[in-house]
């Protein structure tokens, strides 16, 4: 019997990917094209819709050619991509202005606003999600306000993988996961006017799209796009769950009960739940997951990996270029770098704010910063290299100390999932083992997962899961390390509050 494979699609932030599987979920090829970010004014964070489009036709015939296989033998093509942000197609399904994504920062004025006029405290009791500046709403009232024609020009409100959907099935759609967290009454799990209401927002309703589950969220793949990617007309394709729940399914985290970390561009931590949960209020979001019935409880901090990226870019300059001249890992060689280093990096501690647009998670701050406090004159590059792991390692810890729920075991996903270095951070931290799961495209394996029960070829995501992800590691925590992390999250905590009145003093100076 000839093989057959799944296609899974990822809209990222700063790179568009196309992942071939098998259906027992291993990576066959992968191909990836950079997505540029646009910045025409300090804080603003856009992305040429069309230029995404064609990163990912040009990723679709990378993996078909580095896999050698014929393109009747896919099954189904799933679709993920970074969530929240602001994508319009007016006529023709032709953008109507560059896509706003979900790090912009022009918002941050109007959510201090809504929040002292109590508008965000009512929203969420309505969503379960705290208002920040990457939710899709709060852009469409900036729209509102600074950009007013682009409501009569705008045939539909999108997110990065609805956008696609569209290009590839002539369809407009979202799926839950998306929308739940910015339209829907978290209780009832349907959409609720009063967040448009609440925000003066009533004349965008009727471009919002409909909404499915995330498997039921398909349509075929229609001539011109079939012609363009090089795949079979007819294809299906679903569109659904966008990365954060996408990279859930994909490392296995899909049942109450279940954790999972995002460690990448930004850090994404959540619990998998059966009922809404409130507390601690105004901070986080509560959304659906793929599986019906199942909740999402998350606090997404701005920035994860970035940090060590932008860290390596600017202090690692010359390892950077002799490692691409070479061929050498340099992310393990900064892991063997900061591993020398003792923990506590003698006394430096990084808080790892680096987004312009502030921070959400574990608190809601849009000025708030990034900052290295402790240095000394004996400290070198190393020792801030070892501070940003630790900082980095001390907000996940913020987040889960923060959501106060049990966790037994944590499940890692992203980028940041294939350093040993933060894995090992992580089971001291929380005292709880790591897992690690095979391969990297979490996020586009767990869209090829949901294309799989969106075809039938599984019968559930439980099924699918079983088949298509494996552990590649365990890693267990050190004894009696856990007071330390905490005692280290204590002093954190301390700075951060702190700086807070400081972060909004410093607001005329940036």
């Amino acid at each position: 019997m000839a093989p057959y494979y799944l296609l899974g699609i990822d809209a990222g932030t700063t790179v568009s990917k196309s992942t071939l599987f098998d259906i027992e979920g291993r990576e066959i090829a992968v191909a990836a094209h950079p997505s540029s970010i646009l910045s025409p004014y300090p804080g603003w964070a856009e992305s040429d819709m069309e230029a995404v489009w064609q990163a990912t036709v040009h990723t679709v015939h990378q993996v078909l050619q580095q896999a050698a296989v014929s393109p009747e033998a896919v099954l189904a093509i799933g679709l993920t991509g970074q969530g929240d942000g602001t994508w319009l197609v007016g006529a023709e399904e032709r953008p109507v202005r560059p896509a706003i994504l979900w790090s912009d920062g022009r918002t941050a004025d109007l959510v201090q606003e809504l929040w002292a006029n109590s508008v965000g405290h009512a929203l969420f009791a309505i969503t379960g999600t705290a208002l920040n500046t990457c939710n899709q709403a709060v852009h469409l009232c900036w729209l509102q306000s600074h950009e007013p024609e682009v409501l009569d020009r705008t045939v539909a409100v999108l997110r990065a993988k609805d956008w696609l959907f569209l290009r590839m099935t002539g369809e407009i759609s979202s799926d839950v996961t998306d929308a739940s967290h910015t339209y829907f009454n978290v209780q009832t799990q349907q959409f609720d006017a009063r967040v448009l209401t609440l925000l003066d927002i009533e004349a965008w309703q009727p471009k919002l799209p409909s909404v499915y589950p995330s498997h039921q969220n398909r349509a075929p793949l229609r001539f011109a796009a079939a012609e363009l990617l090089g795949l079979p007309e007819g294809l299906p394709v679903a569109a659904g769950p966008f990365d954060v729940a996408a990279s859930a399914l994909g490392v296995g985290a899909f049942a109450p009960g279940h954790a999972c970390s995002v460690l990448g561009t930004a850090g994404v931590h959540q619990i998998m739940t059966d009922a809404p949960v409130f507390e601690p209020a105004d901070i986080g979001y509560n959304m659906c997951h793929a599986p019906e019935g199942v909740l999402i409880r998350l606090l997404p901090t701005m920035t994860c990996t970035q940090n060590l990226r932008w860290f390596a870019q600017e202090f690692y300059a010359h390892e950077w270029a002799k490692a691409r001249r070479t061929g050498a890992n340099i992310w393990e060689i900064l892991e063997q770098i900061a591993q020398q280093e003792p923990p506590g990096a003698r006394g430096v501690i990084y808080h790892p704010y680096l987004d312009p647009a502030g921070e959400r998670a574990p608190f809601i701050e849009p000025r708030a910063r990034a900052q290295f406090s402790g240095l000394n004159a004996l400290h070198t590059r190393a020792t801030l290299l070892r501070a940003v792991y630790e900082g980095v390692t001390l907000s996940v810890l913020d987040c889960y100390e923060t959501m106060a729920a049990p966790v037994q075991a944590l499940r890692l996903a992203g980028g940041g999932a294939r350093s040993r270095l933060w894995a090992q951070m992580l089971a001291d931290a929380l005292a709880v083992p790591v897992l690690v799961a095979e391969g990297s495209e979490h996020g586009a394996r767990g869209a090829a997962i949901n294309a799989a029960v969106a075809i039938g070829l599984y019968a559930s995501y439980a099924e699918a899961i079983e088949h298509m992800v494996r552990p590649a590691q365990e890693i267990d925590p050190t004894a009696d390390q856990r007071d330390w992390w905490l005692e280290q999250l204590h002093l954190y905590r301390l700075e951060r509050m702190a700086m807070t009145p400081v972060w909004k003093q410093r607001r005329r100076a940036e």
